[in-house]
């Protein structure tokens, strides 16, 4: 059973994940540290665990990438809100270690990612907009998940962001024309799908070479043919 360490144990998603593990067939808790935590502490979780899953902060994120680095261990990240820099620091470490990024790691978001890739394509000249919905403590807006989103259209997106309640992620994505509109939505009932997704994409990439990955590369080596 291979060894997990949780940087962003006390998180939302931290806190999942530590939950999720107690059951696990494939993985134990090596331990957790909180975002804030001492550089011992990260040392000692990123020197003994077998792979690493990071939800905390970026400056945590760079730190735990560097160390994952240099001791050759494994690091799924699904922290959001990295400064460009930064997030090219991360991508350095990549040549060293296997590091998996994801804003979201839903199934169902990537899923409406390759829809609105081939929608993009048919409705070139269709207005496109984004209503990226969470609840009122996320701190980063645009989400990292409605940036993401953004990306696979040829148009420019509006981005509404919403910031309220309880709501783990809703995305609404419009394209709208003069005579008609395509709405195309995802909802997350709960935050244990990100957990699920993580601890999925943790046991993908353990076995990985060296690179920087996302989690599509997770679902196409998952579905194949289908995929396309």
């Amino acid at each position: 059973m291979k060894k997990i360490g949780i940087i962003g144990i006390t998180g939302r998603i931290g806190t999942l994940l530590e939950e999720l593990l107690r059951d696990s067939l494939d993985f134990s808790l090596y331990g957790g540290i909180a975002s804030k935590s001492s550089g011992t502490d990260l040392q000692d979780i990123v020197q003994n665990s077998d792979i690493l899953v990071d939800f905390s902060r970026p400056a945590a994120t760079l730190q735990a990438a560097e160390l994952a680095s240099r001791y050759g261990t494994p690091l799924v990240t699904g922290t959001t809100g990295i400064a460009p820099q930064d997030f090219e620091k991360i991508r350095s470490y990549s040549r060293s270690i296997p590091i998996l990024h994801s804003s979201n790691f839903s199934e169902g978001i990537q899923l409406m990612a390759i829809l609105l890739k081939k929608c993009s394509v048919v409705l070139s000249d269709f207005d496109f907009s984004i209503i990226d919905y969470h609840h009122r403590k996320k701190k980063d807006a645009p989400s990292g998940t409605a940036l993401f989103l953004a990306e696979q259209v040829k148009q420019k997106a509006q981005i509404v962001s919403l910031r309220s309640g309880n709501v783990p992620g809703d995305h609404i994505c419009d394209f709208c024309s003069d005579d008609e509109m395509l709405s195309i939505s995802h909802r997350v009932f709960n935050r244990q799908v990100f957990a699920h997704g993580a601890l999925k994409c943790a046991s993908w990439l353990i076995n990985k070479n060296p690179g920087m990955y996302n989690m599509a590369d997770y679902l196409e080596e998952k579905i194949g043919d289908r995929w396309k």
